[in-house]
């Protein structure tokens, strides 16, 4: 209660005042615990890496405490740990190392939590090393870290063999020998190269060709027509020199490097395996030294070659890698072939049981693409509720008008991605379609679409970590909106004025020339940069929100981008955390509205700040997007009066920029439930589900009251046409009788002409008018007219 009389809990008694003591109670015991959470949290840091330096700088958002936030303001909020340029880099997937490739170094790791803001240059040596020592891994192009971090894996181009004593000759004199390695295995612990393998060409969409398991209890490495199984800790146990695969351990005796299992798939041209999953055995099968205590599951691809069609696999070793390369073991869990499938991506699902399979192509034969033709595809390993083992969806994609397409026909596949915590019912969004494109989520077991978040031009779809925030966003060669929607409650997330405390609305700002992309660790800002060599000017990092209010307080951002200018910026990335460091935090209530006050809430990350007027450092806020209102007085032609706008020119392009993303629609569930799996009935019969769940009986039965309707409402149609016709014929005689009396002769001496003919050969129209002679002549009679 103390701290309701505190004068520095002023904004929180506006709040609470109307509420009762229990409920004042528990809301700021709450707000304390929350903002004591927060600050006690370490800030984000993100690397920025130029042509000049690779820099560390930390985002200072979660700290309250005014104290805590002018010591860090003061203090210095960028780490250098490498001058020059560098080529690429890498993170492990808990943000503690990261490797940095220095052209005239090599491969330098850095251990990242002992680098802080207050270490210097020496702190940054002693916190690093080059793999091999140096000079070992210059000529790297490509490179990763396993699963849990515990190894670096690089490739780089083959160089010839010298001073080779193992070399022979062969008839013609010419000298041969094994050529060394290029795919290595280094420790990250030590940066000792453990093991190798000859790789002769790599290309991006095979890397890496060995992958360890989740647990790096196995690797699999990929050769040519099979995956070759190791135990995930052998290499660890190999000598330096990696061109043999035999040596010595401590007691003298000779260990072989050699695989302990092999898994056959001919014509295979990639795989993939889940980062984060493995089947437990159940108690009734214990393990054995064949059967290890875990399975694994794994996904291979082979193209589309001499006209049959690729395919897709989903295993689970030891036990279901398929019987016709594997005679010893089970059939594989699922498998699916089609055709117009050179290239595959797969992207696994947070709980590690099921997998979103993309197939590309190149060149489009049906000519609707300039871009090729794509085709999306769900893999389950387990269906519970119908007692399987695995399935293949074809994933439905929603067209334009808001209605199913069950062939896969609603248009490319732009992007795809799952919702990244596992900890939450499992679903995926898709941006699919042509421009403006639409974006859906679809559920997770069944691939349904559950809500549409309307058409835009957009092709990205980036999560939050906690999977509660998501960014929609029209990169690459588009302008550059985004859109930000909060997925618990399921709709677009407004803006405020930092100053005022108005509702700007749900139109995130327009990053223009945008190049990379992503999410803070804590899900509190999304960072997009323009970076060199794909933009050559305009380098830089913009900040924004969760909600995509663009940030520009000094105390938050503490880099400066003109000194990337005009095309210094080669990249820029959040480090990343572990999923448990930064709890899944909701919105902050919006900021209270007054006219001169900005009644920012605790958590305003920077874009609720007011500029400070006495003494110290003024703090910029950030600038609002303004919704254009039209001046008083402009003309609106009628036609775009309904619409509240005019169609110039100007009108049109902003309208067809915007598209329909101002909500989401939520799709009805064909079943009744969302998430429901659809009845189906044997092959060949009708879905159950199809055309509203009616029989063929019933739909026959519609057809034909159908067709009763239409004839009755035609010869309704046909009565009342005559009715007019026969009103209009007396009207005419009344009005002019001479006239109407002409008409009458010319109509009798075409019958006349049609009694010469052949009965036969007269049409229906002819007919009728045969059979309307003596009516005509009794007509012409009553007009008494000579």
């Amino acid at each position: 209660w103390l701290s309701y009389c505190n004068p520095s809990t002023t904004h929180q008694r506006s709040k609470i005042k109307d509420q009762s003591p229990r409920a004042t109670w528990n809301n700021l015991t709450n707000e304390r615990s929350m903002s004591s959470t927060t600050s006690s949290l370490p800030p984000c840091r993100i690397l920025l890496r130029s042509k000049k330096a690779a820099e560390l700088y930390t985002i200072n958002g979660n700290s309250s405490n005014e104290n805590e936030a002018e010591q860090v303001e003061n203090a210095s909020r960028v780490t250098t740990i490498a001058k020059g340029s560098s080529t690429m880099h890498c993170f492990s997937d808990d943000g503690t190392k990261l490797l940095l490739l220095l052209p005239s170094v090599g491969v330098k790791v850095f251990d990242l939590g002992a680098i802080s803001t207050s270490s210097n240059e020496e702190d940054v040596e002693r916190s690093s090393f080059v793999l091999g020592g140096g000079g070992g891994s210059v000529g790297v192009q490509f490179m990763c870290l396993s699963s849990l971090g515990s190894y670096i894996l690089t490739w780089e181009k083959s160089k010839p063999a010298s001073g080779n004593t193992n070399a022979s000759s062969n008839e013609e004199g010419e000298t041969s020998s094994p050529p060394p390695s290029n795919l290595k295995i280094w420790s990250s612990v030590s940066g000792r190269l453990l093991h190798g393998f000859y790789m002769k060409t790599c290309k991006r969409h095979q890397w890496p060709p060995l992958r360890w398991t989740h647990d790096e209890q196995f690797a699999f490495h990929q050769v040519t027509n099979q995956l070759n199984v190791y135990n995930g800790h052998d290499f660890a146990k190999s000598a330096d020199n990696v061109n043999e695969d035999e040596t010595k351990d401590s007691s003298g005796e000779k260990i072989a490097v050699r695989y302990i299992d092999q898994i056959r798939c001919k014509g295979m041209t990639s795989f993939s395996l889940p980062t984060k999953s493995s089947i437990q055995l159940s108690p009734s099968q214990p393990p054995s030294q064949s059967q290890p205590k875990k399975k694994y599951l794994l996904s291979t691809f082979i193209g589309e070659t001499k006209g049959k069609p690729a395919r897709v696999s989903l295993l689970r070793y030891p036990d279901r890698c398929g019987t016709a390369d594997n005679p010893t073991s089970g059939n594989v869990l699922v498998s699916k072939s089609f055709y117009q499938a050179e290239e595959c991506t797969t992207q696994w699902s947070p709980q590690g049981d099921a997998a979103l399979i993309l197939t590309t192509t190149s060149v489009d034969s049906s000519g609707e693409s300039y871009y090729g033709s794509t085709n999306l595809y769900l893999l389950l390993s387990d269906v519970k509720t119908r007692g399987i083992d695995g399935e293949a969806l074809s994933v439905p994609l929603p067209s334009n008008n808001n209605s199913r397409n069950n062939n896969n026909a609603g248009g490319p596949v732009l992007d795809v991605a799952w919702m990244p915590n596992s900890n939450k019912p499992s679903t995926f969004a898709v941006i699919s379609g042509k421009m403006p494109a639409l974006t859906s989520l679809h559920h997770g077991t069944t691939a349904e679409p559950t809500f549409l978040l309307g058409n835009a031009h957009r092709n990205t779809i980036v999560w939050s970590d906690h999977g509660r925030f998501l960014t929609v966003g029209g990169f690459g060669n588009l302008a550059g909106g985004m859109d930000f929607y909060d997925r618990n409650k399921m709709k677009p997330m407004a803006q405020y004025d930092p100053l005022t405390g108005n509702d700007l609305g749900t139109k995130g700002n327009t990053a223009s020339c945008a190049v990379g992309y992503g999410w803070s660790p804590d899900s509190r800002y999304f960072m997009v940069s323009t970076t060199s060599p794909r933009m050559n000017v305009e380098n830089g990092v913009t900040l924004y929100k969760y909600n995509g209010l663009e940030v520009r307080d000094e105390n938050v951002v503490s880099w400066d981008n003109k000194k990337f200018l005009p095309n210094l910026l080669l990249a820029a990335e959040f480090v990343p955390a572990k999923q448990d460091v930064y709890p899944d935090r909701p919105q902050s209530p919006p900021p209270k509205r007054s006219g001169g006050e900005g009644g920012a809430g605790a958590d305003d990350g920077g874009a609720t700040s007011s500029t400070s007027t006495g003494g110290g450092n003024a703090i910029k806020t950030a600038a609002a997007p303004a919704t254009y209102v039209p001046p008083a007085g402009r003309y609106v032609p009628p036609s775009a009066r309904k619409s509240g706008g005019g169609m110039s020119l100007a009108d049109r392009m902003r309208k067809e920029r915007e598209g329909s993303s101002v909500g989401v629609t939520k799709v009805a569930p064909r079943g009744g439930v969302i998430g429901a799996n659809p009845k189906k009935g044997p092959v060949g019969m009708t879905n159950v589900d199809g055309a509203g769940g009616k029989s063929k009986s019933a739909l026959r039965k519609e057809r034909q009251r159908l067709a009763k309707k239409k004839a009755e409402e035609e010869a309704k149609a046909e009565a009342e046409r005559a009715a007019v016709e026969e009103k209009e014929r007396i009207a005419a005689a009344a009005a002019d009788p001479m006239k109407r009396a002409k008409k009458l002769r010319k109509m009798l001496k075409q019958i006349d002409e049609l009694k010469t003919k052949d009965s036969s050969t007269l049409n229906e129209d002819q007919k009728k008018k045969l059979a309307s002679e003596d009516e005509l002549r009794k007509e012409l009679e009553s007009l008494s007219v000579s």
